[in-house]
């Protein structure tokens, strides 16, 4: 810890070990539940842990609720976890306006519930309310993670640690190599109490008085309506101090545009914020070295891997979905495997990739595919008694298949007999 005046020494002491598992997930977003996943049903002792209450990331913490990235703008492409989480909700009511690509929202608090019944069904651990700090470090493996919760600090050892954490926290406190650019941050904030119909009346009524009371709401509100999605450039959202001033200042912008609206436009009148929600909308933050980095060409080029764990069709250009479309990449295990140091994959947003692929390679559907990679090859690693870079590749992609993953391998389906109805790409809406 640093203050003005230095540095302080923390107490040396010896902290107490809670458990040992072959297969550690630090995080539960749906890189995490996918890795928890796989690694449990390869057999794998397997612990999750996560820092909220709750497991999902930002579909249950920031209502990212849409599955995007599962066809490539013609047909679905994507199955696996993606695929799984899908025929497990739709029973239940949980999945709503699937497109051609397959593509589907999902009601948050079903999947909070059912991605803790699935881990639960296929044996892995999970430990919420606990946060995963500093890596346990010897001779340059992770060999598990010091966590912090209300029983204080604790140690669990891992034969290998999967870093789901979606900012690379574990690589990169165990020094591993990242680039670090910002993207967009959103709050999400549900409105009630507008009168619509009122609103709309005194637009066509007094359309230059409507024009001036919206403008001067949006200038209170950096420059979004209060009811609608405002995105803030610039945050890095690895800094404490960075993330506490955008999240305060998002709900007090807020809410002085709200009570402006209150007094000046009609329909307004008994508007009131029902719900901020937990987290804060979160697009890309670290992207950790690996052995191989993953690039915008690649994905453009459909560019395959001997080493693929992947084949996707989404590319996201901005927040434009499927454009361009037809397109049939791998994502590779090199990917996934940090430069320097042994005993830890990485998953999720922050697996190696430049600024632009990372912008297609965060969606939920690559975050599961790289999740469920990372899930079986760490179990073979741990079961075998191999470092991660040194799991073979056939046998990760055979357990990879024998799941579920589609990987474009012999004998597999590569859907290109699915019905096309047009072929004009997605758009990615608010909030997705």
């Amino acid at each position: 810890m640093r203050d003005n005046e230095g540095d302080v020494l923390e107490r040396e002491h010896a902290v107490p070990l809670s458990a040992t598992v072959d297969v550690l997930v630090a995080g539960g977003g749906p890189a995490g539940i996918a890795a928890a996943l796989a690694s449990a049903r390869e057999g794998a002792k397997t612990l999750l842990i996560e820092r909220y209450g709750y497991l999902g990331g930002m579909v249950t913490g920031a209502h990212v609720v849409w599955v995007l990235g599962v066809g490539d703008g013609y047909r679905p492409v994507a199955r696996g976890t993606t695929q799984e989480i899908r025929e497990r909700l739709e029973p239940l009511g949980a999945v709503r306006q699937p497109n051609k690509c397959g593509d589907y929202a999902v009601d948050p608090e079903v999947f909070k519930w059912q991605a803790a019944e699935m881990l639960a069904e296929a044996g892995a651990d999970v430990l919420l309310h606990t946060l995963a700090c500093d890596p346990i470090v010897e001779d340059g493996r992770v060999a598990g993670v010091f966590t912090e919760s209300k029983n204080g600090r604790r140690a669990v050892r891992a034969r290998v640690v999967v870093d789901c954490t979606a900012d690379g926290d574990v690589a990169f406190r165990a020094g591993c190599g990242y680039d670090n650019e910002t993207h967009d941050v959103s709050l999400g904030v549900r409105i009630d109490g507008i009168d619509r119909a009122k609103v709309d009346a005194f637009r066509k009524e007094s359309p230059g008085r409507y024009e001036e009371v919206v403008a001067e709401a949006k200038r209170l509100n950096g420059g979004a309506m209060p009811d609608s999605s405002r995105r803030v450039k610039g945050v890095d959202v690895t800094d404490a101090a960075a993330l506490t001033k955008i999240e305060v200042g998002l709900r007090r912008d807020c809410y002085r545009a709200l009570y402006y609206l209150r007094e000046h436009l009609p329909g307004w009148e008994e508007a009131t914020v029902r719900l901020t929600l937990p987290q804060l909308g979160v697009r890309q933050s670290r992207r950790i070295c690996c052995a191989y980095t993953l690039t915008d060409d690649d994905l453009r080029q459909s560019r395959q891997f001997d080493d693929g764990i992947a084949r996707l069709g989404s590319f996201l250009l901005g927040y434009k979905l499927y454009d361009p479309a037809g397109l049939r990449y791998d994502i590779p295990y090199r990917s996934l495997v940090p430069e320097g140091i042994d005993g830890l994959l990485v998953a999720g947003r922050s697996v190696s990739s430049d600024y632009l692929a990372n912008n297609s390679v965060r969606l939920i559907v690559p975050c599961f595919a790289t999740g469920q990679a990372a899930g079986v090859a760490a179990a073979l690693a741990a079961k075998g008694g191999v470092q991660p870079r040194a799991v073979p590749v056939d046998g990760l992609r055979g357990n990879l298949v024998r799941q579920g993953a589609y990987l474009g391998a012999e004998g597999q389906d590569d859907g290109e007999t699915a019905s096309v109805t047009d072929g004009t790409p997605l758009k990615v809406e608010d909030g997705k």
